[in-house]
């Protein structure tokens, strides 16, 4: 049972829009070793001239890590850590980018299962989704069509897996996560919570 984001109303999403040759990606959370982001960075030696990566990291308590990232972006032209927004323009900000990134390898059993914000923030910003092969996440990701799953957690292969994209590829998923953010969204799943708890109480 997990409660998602609520629904934003966005009726005039720009779903149909992206650039052909200029594909953004965003991934944004805690600047924290065990969620691999130098792995990200690594990826973008291996995608096309077509991405980029902004990393919006929360440097609070991983400040040794944290001046790492920085120096391996330092150096990289596609690649650039972003100022942190306040978390309700979380989903209005990211709605700018094309593509919402989590890849993560299974460290823990919690990372192996998880549903993250960040993920259901994705969805509701209208975004493509790409993520390696958490077992969670990818389920929903078939079930709406959201976007890409890497064979594995290595950078190589998600790159392998973004070059292949299509422009037509990444509207269409776009215009999936548009239709999944009206159902993965904290009112409908409140509701099956109050079905629930109604149904234990009698």
């Amino acid at each position: 049972m997990f409660i998602d984001n609520i629904e934003f109303d966005f009726t005039s999403f720009p779903t149909h829009y992206i650039q052909e040759n200029s594909i953004r990606i965003i991934h944004h959370g805690l600047a924290s070793p065990d969620r691999y982001i130098h792995k990200m960075i690594e990826m973008m030696d291996y995608v096309d001239d077509r991405f980029t990566l902004d990393l919006m990291l929360v440097s609070t308590y991983y400040q040794d890590y944290f001046k790492t990232l920085q120096q391996m972006t330092s150096g990289r032209k596609n690649t650039r850590i972003i100022p942190i927004v306040p978390f309700e323009e979380i989903i209005p900000f990211t709605s700018q980018y094309d593509i919402g990134m989590f890849l993560v390898p299974f460290s823990t059993f919690n990372l192996k299962m998880c549903l993250p914000n960040k993920f259901f923030e994705f969805i509701q910003a209208r975004l493509a989704i790409a993520i390696g092969p958490s077992p969670e996440m990818a389920k929903l990701v078939q079930q709406y069509h959201l976007g890409i799953i890497s064979k594995d957690f290595t950078p190589k292969s998600m790159a392998e897996s973004l070059n292949k994209l299509t422009k037509e590829e990444i509207l269409q998923y776009k215009e999936n996560s548009n239709k999944a953010a009206k159902i993965l969204n904290a009112q409908n799943e409140g509701e099956k919570l109050l079905k629930i708890v109604e149904e234990v109480l009698g």
